[in-house]
């Protein structure tokens, strides 16, 4: 389990190697292109076989489906971009519409699966550390982050749907989902926290590594839009590093439950 959480902080610096290796290349854009759509597949993938070893109308299942439709909605977003009438370049109004409508979709099913997975220590009835004094003071530590780094491109980004920019009401709705899912930060850490020790603190650990890399793409896209790592821009970097954690986290998640069943269903000696 070491090794699989350690994986998102191997794939990145690989990923980062090969884009570096391309750069100057006719290669280049299509890799950066299909490197985004395959870790979103990646994620979803991940989320899927998490979906797959729960029972219908269990909590974390209908948790990981939202993730995973979401994580789907939004790489049929990207794959749309590659198809003349889509592409920024040349865009036509009916297709903006569709592209908006999939990124509110998809951002509201995202949330909708990071809410249910901050509600799942409630439901297990686990206590978390430090009372209700330690998970009040890291909630608004994680809500200034999150307004810091996401306030001012919301607030720039409504002023633009105000002027009769309407392709920036999916940027307004990101920027809202993304303050509420970061401050859903809280209870995840404290879930990991609380677990620390078991098979089942994994998935928390990689969920939560998720949340805080969207936090530091967000940090990024506000305050340095343009840095580059190795040639790549870094809010690429921590959408890497966001994406492949959620797909070891469900691995995680399918991977535990797995191990628990195998050991409930041994013969005792």
């Amino acid at each position: 389990m070491r090794w699989l959480a350690l994986f998102p902080f191997l794939y990145v610096p690989a990923f980062l190697g090969l884009a570096s290796l391309l750069q100057g290349t006719y290669l280049f854009s299509p890799f950066m292109t299909w490197q985004r759509i395959f870790v979103r597949l990646l994620a979803a993938l991940g989320c899927f076989l998490a979906v797959s070893c729960f029972e219908r109308g269990d909590h974390l299942r209908r948790a990981w489906l939202w993730l995973g439709v979401g994580t789907v909605v939004i790489m049929t977003r990207d794959l749309l971009r590659l198809f003349p009438g889509f592409s920024p370049q040349g865009i036509e109004p009916q297709a903006q519409v569709i592209l908006t409508a999939l990124g509110i979709l998809s951002n509201l099913a995202l949330l909708g699966g990071i809410w249910l997975l901050a509600r799942a220590w409630k439901m297990a009835a686990i206590t978390l550390p430090g009372g209700r004094s330690g998970f009040g003071a890291v909630a608004v530590i994680t809500a200034v982050l999150a307004l810091a780094v996401v306030g001012p491109g919301a607030l720039q980004h409504a002023r633009e749907v105000a002027q009769g920019d309407w392709s920036a009401l999916v940027l307004v709705v990101s920027a809202v989902v993304d303050i509420v899912t970061l401050c859903l930060i809280t209870p995840l850490l404290l879930t990991a926290i609380s677990l620390r020790g078991s098979l089942f603190a994994w998935p928390w650990v990689l969920i939560t590594a998720s949340q805080l890399s969207w936090l530091l793409y967000d940090a990024a896209a506000w305050l340095a839009p343009s840095a580059l790592i190795a040639n790549v821009p870094v809010t690429e970097v921590f959408r890497h590093l966001a994406e492949v954690s959620l797909c070891f986290a469900g691995l995680s998640q399918y991977l535990v439950i797995q191990q628990v069943r195998r050991a409930v269903s041994a013969p005792a000696r």
